[in-house]
């Protein structure tokens, strides 16, 4: 065995090291690699060469020849790190290598192999073809926990996290469709070994699950006649999303194409959804406009040698998603309110301090004197980058010389350009989050109870769209679609709705509790006044406190096993406060039996009094009654 070896890469790499760093970087200039770095990186690098060529590509290429973008989709489409900025590309390269040698083998080794004559290679495929086809028998006949126990070791539900990704990566590897070309049910076996994994390591459904499931085989559902999973393009990389090897369900896709939610890209890390990513036609491969409405409809791409029409797959949702998605959902919207808050009080105190805007020559000079001082990368004027390490005086002799008009105006041009694709992006951007925005809220019901979610154009829109009219502001739109709703619900029921919605301007009709926010105590004011519009309430008092006493009394009004947690009536509420408190009949709150109607708490006193009078009654102390309770 040891005489076998001198022609081994450790050899090899003795070969290298004895070369000088002008011959290796004369070495890795024929073979297209950079020569930056120390002789020993030089020397790693010529290694790598070598290894690549022992562990091709599938297409038969070395993978230390790929481009970057290459590169980081070979990286990615295996599950490796593939950010350059964290690792060099020599380390990339290795991870990359060594997984080319897991998959394949390395040109040595089969080599070996086959000159042993023990036939190792088909003993692997014909165990991985038995190990596949019991997965297949397995998961067919519903046995997740069989499925990953496979390889001896019990896998079952309440198993380590840890232990059934272990047991399921094993298999993954064996049983791959890339490692089985010849078994035609491989995918299928792996399918099954995937949904085995996610069904152990899913948390446990709740009891309302088993409802859910029960009404599942009576959903209704729109025909899929004529209707394509449409291809999607990342806007910034071009890789195509809802791949297999992107992480996403085949039920994704609907969310997608609804603008129900927004997706990161598996290989750029870019956020998109169906508003902002690339669409490509199904029939003629064309990119085309897409906007959610197009969802349930038959539509042409637009160009113009493709005339056939064409619809968009729906794919079966389980009930417990959408119910997860609803209650994700309505949290992501309630967070983008708070962050539209904001950024629109940014932008008032910045009209508030009236500072304007530098003029464009002031702007120029400003630009020249961070490009002397080496803060800009290129010149104001022209676009010219200098080269790292370029002194002040060298910046400022190029400024001084840098006189001509065409490449000032090809420079202005080019800065326009750029400003007009960020302007569209910026444009497609704030698209993609109204389409979001009343997607949502369409899915979470479309109840007006709900509109304090959308945004101000989309409020607006729905005020056009009733009759209504669109002046003044949210609060006020709000209140008008609130009390336009109670109306239709009188001449339907012949009275007054109780819900959400009625009471118009009286403020004391009693709402759903499911139609109050579940980040209650953490909105502002404004976020409060319009919380209550939208549910047919007239704001009372002038505090967040007022507000979210106001909204809770009248969500559990009448529930006495509700714990609210409120100030005394008599703090700061006058009369008004202590009805609503009668009103909403808190369970830490009781009456108090002297009827004294003088003291500060306007007639109500905490729980504590009246049980200290019971004891005080019957003599006994708190010492006593604990000894009792012990008893």
């Amino acid at each position: 065995a040891r005489a076998a070896q001198p022609s081994s890469p450790p050899s090899m790499s003795d070969a290298y090291s004895k070369l000088k760093v002008a011959q290796l970087k004369a070495k890795l200039k024929e073979r297209a690699q950079s020569g930056a770095g120390e002789k020993e990186d030089l020397v790693r690098r010529l290694q790598l060469c070598d290894a690549g060529a022992k562990h091709a590509l599938p297409d038969g290429r070395n993978p230390t020849t790929l481009k970057a973008a290459e590169f980081r989709k070979a990286l990615a489409s295996r599950g490796l790190p593939c950010d350059l900025s964290i690792n060099t590309r020599d380390e990339l390269m290795q991870s990359l290598i060594d997984a080319l040698k897991t998959e394949g083998g390395g040109t040595s080794a089969e080599a070996g192999s086959s000159a042993g004559g023990g036939g190792g290679g088909e003993d692997a495929d014909e165990l991985a073809t038995r190990l596949a086809l019991q997965v297949l028998e397995l998961g067919e006949a519903g046995n997740p926990e069989g499925v990953l126990s496979l390889l001896g070791a019990a896998i079952t539900r309440a198993t380590p996290f840890a232990a059934q990704r272990k047991a399921y990566l094993s298999l993954a590897r064996i049983i791959h469709p890339d490692k089985l070309p010849k078994l035609g049910q491989a995918t299928k076996a792996f399918q099954h070994l995937v949904r085995a994994f996610e069904v152990l390591t899913a948390p446990e459904a709740p009891p309302q699950a088993a409802k859910a499931a029960a009404r599942a085989h009576t959903a209704i559902s729109r025909s899929n006649d004529g209707c394509f999973k449409t291809q999607l393009f990342c806007p910034r990389c071009k890789s195509q999303w809802g791949s297999a090897d992107s992480g996403v369900m085949d039920f994704d896709y609907n969310f997608m194409m609804q603008g129900l939610k927004v997706y990161c890209c598996a290989l750029c890390l870019c956020d998109f959804g169906c508003m902002t990513a690339e669409h490509r036609c199904p029939l003629c491969r064309k990119p085309f406009e897409y906007h959610p409405r197009d969802y349930h409809r038959q539509v042409t791409c637009g160009n113009a040698r493709c005339s056939g029409t064409f619809g968009f797959w729906l794919y079966h949702v389980p009930a417990r998603v959408e119910d997860d998605l609803r209650q994700e959902a309505r949290k992501e919207q309630e967070r983008q309110a708070k962050q539209r808050e904001a950024a629109a009080a940014r932008v008032a105190r910045a009209a508030r301090k009236g500072t304007g805007g530098a003029s464009e020559a002031e702007r120029r000079a400003q630009g020249e004197k961070l490009f002397v001082a080496g803060l800009l990368d290129a010149c104001p004027r022209c676009g010219f980058e200098p080269p790292p390490g370029v002194s002040r005086e060298e910046l400022a002799e190029h400024l001084g010389c840098c006189t001509d008009k065409k490449a000032h105006a090809a420079h202005a041009a080019a800065v326009a350009a750029a400003g007009e694709r960020r302007a569209k992006k910026a444009e497609a951007r704030d698209a993609q989050a109204e389409a979001q925005n009343l997607a949502v809220w369409q899915f979470l019901g479309g109840d007006d109870s709900q509109a304090w979610l959308l945004t101000d154009t989309q409020v607006k829109k729905q005020c056009e769209e009733r009759g209504l009219a669109t002046d003044g502001t949210k609060e006020e739109m709000l209140a008008r679609m609130a009390s336009h709703a109670s109306g239709r619900k009188m001449l339907t029921e012949g009275r007054a709705a109780a819900g959400g919605g009625g009471g118009g301007g009286g403020g004391g009709g009693k709402i759903s509790a499911a139609a109050l926010p579940s980040n209650l105590h953490s909105m502002s004011l404004p976020q409060l006044r319009a919380v209550c519009a939208a549910n047919g309430l007239t704001p009372r008092g002038d505090s967040t406190s007022d507000l979210i006493h106001q909204l809770e009394a009248a969500a559990y009004a009448g529930e006495e096993a509700v714990l609210l947690l409120e100030e005394p009536a008599g703090r700061g509420g006058g009369a008004g406060r202590s009805a609503r408190g009668a009103a909403a009949k808190p369970k830490r709150k009781t009456p108090c039996d002297d009827g004294d109607d003088g003291d500060e708490s306007d007639g109500w006193q905490p729980e504590e009094s009246s049980s200290r009078r019971k004891r005080a009654a019957a003599g006994k102390s708190y010492k006593e009654e604990s000894d009792d309770d012990d008893e």
